[in-house]
């Protein structure tokens, strides 16, 4: 896995490009997934970081309505 960040999940958007390539159900997921996420987050950092994806994640699902 040379090249690929450490701490990525595979298979997980984490750029702009990358999220565009997601169907709307597939986004859909994701943006469930993170506020599973979210709902289970041990420390204040944590939930501001799924806050945040959550944020770009609605924004990118609405600007394909």
């Amino acid at each position: 896995m040379l090249g690929q960040p450490m701490g990525k999940r595979s298979g997980v958007p984490h750029r702009q490009e990358e999220l565009g390539k997601l169907s709307s159900e597939e986004l859909l997921i994701e943006l469930q997934r993170s506020r599973t996420r979210l709902s289970i987050a041990t420390s204040t950092k944590t939930a501001k970081q799924w806050e945040k994806r959550i944020h770009w994640l609605e924004v990118a699902l609405a600007s394909r309505e």
